[in-house]
């Protein structure tokens, strides 16, 4: 359906906008990348949509470039007329990123990396490798920030219908209606503990930084950079080769 003109412009302009923790997880995100004192590096938007975060993000850091990937033409159609204003500051690239590992970015330095409302169209699995190449690819020091929804268990959904219907009329009424729901939209999303593990898992350090019903704002941050005669030799017989509690950096992708 995200390959549809008319879905792309529907989603633009009634989707995003009504959601309810959509201004003030945008509020959080900002100020994380503003605290992480991009300059003039580039930072990554996975599933940049239709630019309306994008837009919002090179407002904030008005040095930083910003290279936005998603796999939907008709939404970086959308993307390249909002953020036409920006010029060179602004790459767009078409690729799907449930094959990750095959991007091919534009030569920079990625100070940060940030995805709202999009991971969760992806499986588990591919989940984990968008986080781990992003944590890849990002600077030492930088910040890796998802904002999404995460699934919600059987066991508590009334619960959680009872807060969200506090500023959301359609909230389903069951946990059938739920499950069709994410069914309908290809809505795959996983635990908050997963997105915590998978960003531990990639070296990052991590913790939700905001939670409302099932939306969340997660955040990473990669190691600073240690240097090599501050480096701590593992354990080794001695004729073993000196190793480290340090993964190098990846090359350039």
């Amino acid at each position: 359906m995200w390959h549809e003109r008319e879905t792309a412009r529907e989603w633009d302009t009634e989707g995003s906008p009504e959601l309810p923790t959509r201004a003030p997880q945008q509020e959080i995100l900002l100020a994380l990348l503003r605290g992480a004192r991009v300059g003039e590096s580039g930072v990554l938007d996975l599933g940049v949509g239709s630019g309306l975060v994008a837009e919002a993000v090179l407002d904030a850091l008005p040095e930083a470039s910003l290279v936005g990937i998603d796999f939907s033409e008709p939404m970086l159609e959308l993307a390249r007329a909002r953020l036409d204003r920006f010029g060179p500051r602004v790459q767009l690239v078409r690729h799907d990123l449930a094959e990750v590992a095959e991007l091919a970015l534009p030569a920079a330095p990625y100070a940060a990396a940030f995805s709202v409302q999009t991971l969760h169209h992806l499986s588990n699995p591919q989940k984990k490798r968008a986080i781990a190449w992003s944590a890849d690819i990002v600077e030492p020091g930088g910040p890796i920030v998802i904002v999404d929804r995460v699934v919600i268990p059987e066991s508590l959904f009334h619960q959680w219908a009872a807060v969200w219907r506090r500023i959301d009329s359609a909230t389903p009424a069951t946990y059938a209606e739920y499950e069709k729901q994410l069914a309908d939209g290809g809505d795959r999303p996983a635990t908050l503990d997963d997105h915590l593990s998978w960003f531990r898992s990639a070296g990052l350090a991590a913790m939700c930084m905001h939670a409302y019903g099932n939306r969340v704002v997660v955040a990473g941050r990669k190691p600073n950079r240690v240097k090599p005669d501050e480096r701590r030799p593992c354990e080794r017989s001695p004729r073993e080769p000196r190793r480290y509690h340090v993964r190098p950096p990846s090359a350039p992708a």
